[in-house]
């Protein structure tokens, strides 16, 4: 099953041409200091990963596709999970800040977020969930044998949301996604959180299962996969227009079972606790108006990807956004240079 997986990764040529064509540069751009914004943003994509360090990404030949857009696109060399587990990291990215979550328990908390910020100036939001059809209800913990997970869908834990019919259906499978594209109904804002086989974290269940957390390399192959087909989805759209950007991240570094939360790596910034950061992961941006590869070693982490984004359409701040010492957006690595 394995090695089935491993070869039956699409376009792996393809993918390499794709990012030539698309997003190839003259030269690199390496990004040393921070812009305090960038404007004139029309879609914003984010793709959440899940549980893979840096250094197990970058470089890896099973991980084609991430290794081009990393090469030829926007690379933040030096972001950081907020925290260990999954859960408030999605809170983070979407709020500013943990808000007390501390595990991937079922949550619902009554604070400001993104979804106010954004229907508050105006802005459409969407956010599909990958086999988020096979639940029952919004509220279920866990459907189709661990496939979609609550705690991989942020929005559904805000009380204003859960409790709002019109933001719930907001909420809607990551199969309407084409559909979307193809019709040009793109929201202003996009969330994607890809299931646990197609977002590198697998479940709990036997080793013949391609899926299974034992199959490391099979699960990355698979969300490489994943990647660039949504990716290539976006990017041929009518959708990628002006300023428009891809922001692709992984929720935290990997579990190795020892270290704080049992993942081992606990670095982070950008006002996490010391000694309780989420790890280094990968952040890329891909962006529709600077198709050059920049990297940056400017600290960042999931908090700063929110800023970029409140920036770039004048949302204002939540939680730590508001420290902007700390919490910098990541504006070196999205849009025009000034």
């Amino acid at each position: 099953m394995k090695s089935q997986r491993l070869l039956g990764l699409p376009g792996l040529a393809a993918a390499c041409l794709f990012m030539n064509l698309v997003f190839l540069a003259p030269s690199p751009v390496t990004a040393q200091n921070s812009r305090s914004d960038i404007k004139n943003v029309q879609h914003v994509f984010v793709i959440m990963m899940e549980n893979t360090g840096f250094d197990t990404l970058i470089g890896n030949s099973n991980a084609p596709f991430i290794n081009a857009a990393a090469a030829n696109n926007g690379l933040a060399n030096n972001y950081f999970g907020v925290t260990h587990p999954s859960q408030p990291n999605y809170i983070a990215a979407t709020s500013g800040s943990t808000n007390g979550v501390a595990d991937d328990n079922d949550t619902t908390i009554n604070v400001a977020n993104i979804v106010d910020q954004l229907e508050a100036n105006g802005k459409t939001w969407k956010a599909y969930m990958q086999s988020y059809s096979l639940c029952v209800t919004p509220l279920d913990h866990a459907c189709g044998n661990q496939l979609y997970e609550r705690k991989h869908n942020p929005f559904i834990s805000y009380q204003d949301v859960q409790s709002n019919p019109a933001r719930v259906a907001n909420i809607v499978d990551f199969s309407q996604f084409a559909t979307d594209l193809a019709s040009g109904n793109v929201a202003d804002f996009t969330w994607i959180s890809p299931d646990q086989c197609n977002d590198m974290h697998g479940r709990a269940s036997t080793s013949d299962d391609p899926c299974d957390f034992s199959q490391v390399q099979a699960l990355i192959a698979a969300g490489d996969s994943f990647l660039l087909n949504t990716v290539n989805a976006i990017t041929n759209s009518r959708a990628w227009t002006g300023n428009s950007v891809i922001f692709i991240a992984w929720d935290e570094s990997d579990f190795t079972g020892s270290g704080f939360g049992g993942f081992g790596d606990d670095s982070g910034c950008c006002d996490s606790v010391a000694g309780q950061g989420g790890g280094h992961v990968v952040m890329m941006t891909i962006s529709h108006s600077a198709q050059s590869p920049r990297t940056s070693n400017i600290a960042y982490n999931h908090q700063s990807m929110l800023a970029t984004i409140q920036d770039g359409w004048n949302l204002g701040c939540l939680g730590f956004t508001c420290d902007t010492v700390n919490v910098p957006p990541m504006s070196d690595l999205v849009g025009p240079k000034k």
